[in-house]
C-alpha cells in the first residue's frame, strides 16, 4: 500500500469482528513502531500486547472507573492543567463510556520509563502512528485510545501485576486492534490552504 493512500484511508474503527489477530501481523505492526523517530535516537518506547479477552474487558472496566472519579473532579484538575478548562475539558469526557475499548482483540500500549529521554511521550505518540498505519496496510483496523492513560492512576495492584508494568513505568499512548467490522466514511478534513501560513 502506498504511503498516502495508507495515510488517506486510515480510520477509527470502533466496530470488531470476533476473529483473533494474528501474532505475525502484530509483530509487524509493532516493528513499525519501532522504526518511528525518537529524541537523540534513545528508542525509549516499550510495548505492552494484551490478547487475553477477560483481561481487556478488566483494562475497560478500570480505565471507566478511574474516568469517572477524574470527570468528578474535573474543576479541581483545571487548576493545574490548561487542556481542562472551558468548553475542552467538558468536552474531554464526553468521549468516556463503558465498553471503550469496543470489544477489540487486542490493546497495544506504547510507554516508557518516566526519566528514560526528555521526549519519551512525543516517542511513544510517533511510535503509536506508525503502528497504526502499518496495521492499516495489513488489512487491520484501529482506533487510538487516550484513556489508557488512566491506568498510570490505577490503585488495582493485581491487575497491573497482571500486566507486568515495570516499576517507573508509564503508559504514554495506546491503540486498540483487530479486523474492521465496519468501514467508516472519512471526516470532512480541513485543506491546506485553511491551516498554512507560507512564511517566504
Amino acid at each position: 500500500m502506498e504511503v498516502f493512500e495508507a495515510i488517506k484511508g486510515r480510520r477509527s474503527i470502533r466496530k470488531y469482528l470476533d476473529k483473533p489477530v494474528e501474532r505475525e501481523k502484530i509483530e509487524q505492526v509493532i516493528e513499525a513502531g519501532l522504526w518511528a523517530p525518537s529524541g537523540q535516537n534513545n528508542q525509549p518506547v516499550r510495548f505492552i500486547v494484551v490478547t487475553d479477552r477477560g483481561l481487556i474487558d478488566e483494562i475497560d472496566a478500570e480505565i471507566y472507573a478511574i474516568g469517572k472519579v477524574f470527570k468528578r473532579i474535573r474543576l479541581f484538575i483545571a487548576l493545574f492543567g490548561k487542556e481542562m478548562r472551558g468548553e475542552g475539558g467538558r468536552r474531554v469526557f464526553k468521549s468516556l463510556h463503558e465498553n471503550g475499548l469496543y470489544k477489540a482483540p487486542v490493546i497495544i500500549m506504547a510507554g516508557a520509563q518516566r526519566r528514560s529521554s526528555a521526549t519519551y511521550m512525543k516517542d511513544c505518540s510517533l511510535a503509536t502512528q506508525n503502528m497504526m498505519l502499518a496495521a492499516h496496510a495489513l488489512g487491520l483496523g484501529t482506533c487510538y485510545i487516550g484513556w489508557m492513560r488512566l491506568l498510570n492512576h490505577s490503585f488495582n495492584r493485581e491487575l497491573l501485576r497482571r500486566l507486568s508494568l515495570p516499576k517507573g513505568f508509564e503508559i504514554c499512548d495506546a491503540a486498540i486492534l483487530g479486523y474492521p467490522a465496519s468501514s467508516p466514511q472519512p471526516p470532512k478534513r480541513k485543506t491546506v490552504e485553511e491551516t498554512v501560513t507560507w512564511v517566504q
